[in-house]
């Protein structure tokens, strides 16, 4: 057991922690659990592995509540094959509403820009995804992450 700031060895547990089983805001290791996750079995906030579990996730095989990338399932889509429960189109208008709008605040002119609709069925499907993936990702990783936190 390595424990401090930074913490080396195979259940190692610091604020960078380097090991087989490493927890902390920045780990390392075969399974590591932080708030910046890279490993075999990365949970955490952003964590990229080859199973990867976080908010953001990057891996052969990932789940990212937000944002994935690599092979996996998310809110957004990143690069690879990964299934974005938002639809692009969705994303793109609503970045150019909030740009309208954050122009139009600023006194800047701009054209309001043109949606294109989805199915109506779309945006509700993807929230209760995007839900059920926060739930997966609290259960996985959100209580191992307090858990390593409050000791």
């Amino acid at each position: 057991m390595a424990v401090g700031v930074v913490a080396v060895g195979q259940h190692a547990t610091g604020v960078i922690a380097i090991g087989g089983i490493a927890t902390g805001f920045v780990a390392f290791g075969q399974v590591s659990t932080g708030v910046v996750a890279i490993g075999q079995l990365a949970r955490g906030g952003i964590a990229v592995g080859q199973l990867a579990i976080g908010l953001a996730a990057i891996g052969q095989l990932a789940i990212g509540v937000a944002w994935v990338g690599g092979l996996g399932i998310g809110a957004t889509r990143g690069f690879g094959v990964t299934l974005g429960l938002f639809p692009e189109t969705a994303v793109n208008s609503a970045r150019a509403h909030l740009r309208w709008r954050w122009n139009q605040l600023r006194g800047i002119p701009d054209d309001q820009p043109i949606v294109e609709p989805d199915p109506p069925w779309r945006i509700p499907a993807a929230t209760l995804g995007t839900a059920a993936l926060s739930i997966v990702w609290w259960f996985i990783a959100g209580r191992a992450m307090i858990e390593a936190v409050h000791g």
